[in-house]
């Protein structure tokens, strides 16, 4: 396997919202009612519909991964919000579970590194040797990852990074495989993080390989975009030619979500729910794309334990 780089399923909320069910296959979009046109006041035609094109999700994100940090993504932004503090007190949590010198991390679905960067930029304790591996199905994406974390790793001398392109989720296409990626020599973790990656996948599969990957005891953190938001949006971007690119996206909400982990073997630690605010707009932490999404939950999250 060539050296590959990440993937990581983050969702476009530069679109116009579209009404569909999970999964989602429409190919229209409807634009959200302006303030104006819910009072009664006469307001511009609407702009023509953008065409829309429903591709594989890995041809998608291959074709994404070269604007993937520079689009404005709102959900991203949000994810990056909270997971600012979220993701220091989950690996905090990891460091006080287990006093082994030697600790394994994963994160799976890593897209273009933006949150690999973040684990390889905590403060490990230096005694602590820390192994990274970043998982993704598309190689447009890990090869972005892999140009942003070299600089990264060369300066940690007590952290290794591996980049692996991979089926992160083999039961998907085959119920009989192994929910474990084939990837040589992958070890049980003491932690996987997988943010932004849940809306492409069905939950059974996706939380029979999260359970795999996690060592008895071990933590796991999952982010992913609201239902109340996926119900009328999903991931996806407009390439250079005007069109829509999307794949296949699921409207999973946060009590589906801990139902299935549960089920897997999984406990819920904690569960937050986050809604679209006008100071998040107004503060500049998000695009101007984020106000026709104000007072709509848009993100959730949860830290998970591995029961054993």
């Amino acid at each position: 396997m060539t050296q590959p780089t990440s993937v990581n399923m983050t969702f476009d909320t530069s679109l116009t919202p579209e009404l569909n069910q999970a999964p989602f296959n429409a190919e229209q979009s409807q634009e959200t009612p302006k303030q104006s046109q819910a009072l009664g006041v006469t307001s511009p035609p609407p702009k023509p519909s953008t065409p829309v094109q429903h591709i594989p999700t890995q041809d998608a994100y291959d074709q994404w991964a070269s604007v993937y940090d520079t689009d404005g993504n709102m959900l991203q932004a949000i994810d990056d919000l909270e997971l600012s503090s979220l993701l220091p007190s989950f690996l905090s949590m990891v460091l006080s579970s287990t006093y082994y010198p030697t600790l394994n991390l994963l994160d799976l679905g890593c897209g273009t590194g933006r949150n690999t960067a973040r684990l390889l930029s905590f403060a490990w304790p230096p005694d602590r040797r820390v192994n990274i591996t970043g998982l993704d199905f598309s190689r447009g994406m890990l090869d972005v990852a892999a140009k942003k974390l070299t600089p990264l790793v060369s300066a940690t001398p007590n952290i290794s990074l591996r980049l692996e392109q991979a089926d992160c989720f083999p039961t998907v296409s085959s119920q009989t495989s192994s929910p474990i990626p084939a990837v040589p020599h992958l070890q049980p973790s003491k932690a996987v993080i997988s943010t932004l990656v849940l809306e492409h996948i069905p939950l059974t599969p996706y939380f029979s390989t999260l359970s795999s990957l996690l060592a008895p005891g071990g933590y796991a953190l999952v982010t992913n975009m609201h239902s109340e938001m996926g119900r009328i949006s999903q991931a996806g971007f407009v390439n250079a030619d005007g069109v829509k690119v999307r794949g296949e996206s699921y409207a999973h909400t946060p009590q589906e979500t801990a139902e299935e982990a549960r089920r897997a073997g999984l406990e819920v630690v904690t569960l937050k729910e986050r809604v679209m605010e006008k100071s998040d707009v107004e503060g500049g932490m998000v695009s101007d794309r984020g106000w026709k999404w104000v007072g709509i939950r848009v993100w959730y999250g949860m830290m998970l334990k591995k029961i054993g």
